[in-house]
């Protein structure tokens, strides 16, 4: 997980933000798998994950959390039918360092990107630190997507991969 981690942090420190957004949408996925006994997520684990995590916005529900989502990594936008905002807004920073964040402009949810990124890492830390040792993260955390310095055996070693 730290190097998911730092990766978005990389991203949104390089204002790559659209990546830093989709990734941080990600992270609630990763991580309801990672404690799934099956080691797969569903909408409903995600949401759930979402409910017991994701605490610091009262105006954004688990299931507009996933609809964005959805509508990010797998269609390129941000509305969805199932959302309660028409659209949503990140502001990135900008010249005259104006911070927008976490507010309603007409029918839209205005986010900041980086301060929304890192609060979704933040809860991923502090789930990660609840959960390191539960018996379906340890089994499911090898099988992790991750960077692997030394190669995988015994398919490539000796060079550095993400697999």
């Amino acid at each position: 997980m730290d190097v998911i981690i730092q990766e978005v942090n990389h991203a949104l420190n390089a204002g790559l933000y659209y990546l830093s957004i989709m990734m941080a949408l990600a992270l609630p996925d990763i991580c309801a798998a990672l404690e799934s006994s099956n080691g797969e997520t569903t909408g409903q684990k995600y949401q759930a994950w979402c409910n017991k995590w994701v605490t610091r916005y009262p105006t954004l529900t688990s299931i507009d959390l996933y609809s964005m989502r959805c509508g990010v990594v797998h269609q390129g936008r941000y509305g969805h039918a199932k959302m309660q905002y028409a659209r949503v807004l990140f502001t990135i920073p900008n010249i005259n360092r104006n911070t927008f964040h976490n507010n309603v402009i007409n029918d839209a949810l205005n986010l900041d990107a980086v301060i929304f990124c890192r609060d979704m890492i933040e809860s991923v830390g502090q789930w990660y630190a609840a959960k390191r040792n539960e018996p379906s993260v340890v089994a499911n955390l090898p099988l992790l997507v991750q960077f692997r310095d030394q190669g995988l055996a015994p398919y490539m070693v000796g060079m550095p991969l993400i697999a």
